[in-house]
């Protein structure tokens, strides 16, 4: 299920020399938006172990505001896999209607962990209302 989980503006401070968002602002955001949704799902800490599949599709730039999608994708049993989508919202300048074009995606991967930081069984973990697909995904 796809769910809204950030929304935000750029701002001069987060643009390089040309004029563009950086691209690690966008992984900032997109990792933010990623530990959102796993932490409506597990009652414990998790952290960031991977980012594949990133593709920087469109440049944002100043003013634009941001959405940022989150997918859960797999549950395995210590991980959990974030499909992130960042989507622009057109400027009025460019159309009359309200429009959005993806910049940028990729799929993260989180570990549940102990307090130790040891990785955890996310089963052992799941929060006790979830979504039915995310129960689903949680079976398998």
């Amino acid at each position: 299920m796809r769910t809204l989980a950030l929304r935000v503006q750029a701002y001069p401070s987060d643009l390089n020399p040309i004029g563009t968002v950086f691209g690690g602002w966008i992984m900032s955001m997109m990792d933010k938006a990623a530990s959102i949704a796993v932490d409506d799902i597990i009652d414990a800490a998790a952290v960031t172990v991977g980012v594949t599949d990133l593709h920087f599709i469109k440049p944002v730039r100043n003013g634009d505001i941001i959405s940022v999608y989150t997918t859960v994708t797999k549950i395995g049993n210590s991980s959990i896999s974030i499909y992130v989508e960042v989507v622009v919202q057109c400027h009025k300048k460019y159309c009359d209607k309200r429009c959005e074009m993806p910049v940028t995606d990729a799929t993260f991967t989180f570990v549940a962990i102990s307090p130790q930081g040891e990785p955890i069984s996310v089963a052992s973990v799941l929060r006790s209302i979830l979504h039915e697909d995310i129960l689903a995904l949680a079976k398998r």
